[in-house]
């Protein structure tokens, strides 16, 4: 989800391939004749070495939108099709990362939009049921990376089996419309669930969740009781860095000056109520 995995392709002129490709597919494919790609890795990243660039591009006098999705690509040239969609069985909040964008002028002279959306659903046969949506859909140019927190709007009680993660440089780039010269950067994406409703349903029970921010580099401590209590923040070879108190039914710490990387925080509190959680700090 971070975007820093990529290989090359074994064709005569080669494209970049997102990894891993049982998630992420391009249409790159289809451009193999023009050795021209719209999606590509960058070094213009948020935070790491590497983001994604989409850029809408002219190929064979047609419009080519830069595109990154999960699924699969059936590579036809222009009779090609994007498959959206991977198994997926969680029912998150919201979807949340970085982008920038700088839209050109369509043939029309209206200014281009790109795409940024995730689309929950279940197969009914061979019928996708959509279950919820989280979108963004922008014309303004956005010259540095920007935050995007979209919530996921639900439609029905349905459990997922799909995700479908969708951006472009060109919000009709399907249909072969968009701005050429059209760049949407994309990095370091995430979903995020909301667990309080969890918490309410078991407020018999003492129960302690530790959640974690990846790029904020937070840790939040949400509780349904009060109780004398601290976590403690350990590197992978077991040295303790740091001890804090935790106080109330939602407490927040931030460890802004840690270095990247794999940590261990344990709960531990005066019931004798223990967890201890895995985090990954970008």
């Amino acid at each position: 989800m971070n975007f820093e995995d990529w290989q090359q392709s074994s064709t005569l002129i080669p494209y970049w391939i997102c990894l891993p490709t049982t998630t992420w597919a391009t249409g790159n494919p289809a451009a193999t004749i023009t050795g021209e790609y719209p999606t590509y890795r960058t070094t213009d990243a948020q935070n790491g070495s590497y983001a994604a660039c989409l850029e809408t591009q002219d190929i064979f006098g047609n419009v080519a939108a830069g595109n990154l999705f999960s699924g699969w690509f059936e590579s036809a040239l222009w009779d090609s099709q994007a498959h959206f969609g991977v198994p997926f069985t969680g029912k998150p909040t919201a979807f949340r990362g970085w982008y920038k964008y700088t839209p050109a002028n369509q043939s029309g002279g209206t200014i281009d939009t790109c795409a940024i959306y995730a689309v929950l659903s279940r197969w009914n046969g061979s019928v996708r049921v959509e279950i919820a949506r989280a979108e963004l859909y922008t014309y303004t140019t956005v010259s540095s990376y920007t935050y995007f927190d979209l919530p996921f709007n639900y439609y029905n009680s349905l459990i997922p089996d799909t995700i479908a993660v969708i951006f472009s440089s060109s919000k009709h780039g399907d249909i072969f419309q968009g701005g050429i010269g059209s760049k949407l950067y994309i990095d370091n994406i995430d979903l995020y669930y909301d667990l309080s409703d969890i918490q309410s349903n078991h407020s018999t029970e003492n129960e302690v969740f530790i959640l974690f921010n990846s790029y904020k580099k937070d840790i939040t401590v949400e509780r349904n009781f009060e109780k004398p209590a601290k976590i403690e923040l350990f590197d992978m070879t077991g040295k303790k860095l740091s001890t804090h108190a935790v106080e109330g039914l939602k407490d927040y710490f931030n460890f802004e000056a840690l270095r990247t990387g794999i940590y261990v925080c344990r709960y531990s509190d005066a019931a004798g109520l223990t967890k201890t959680v895995k985090i990954y700090f970008k």
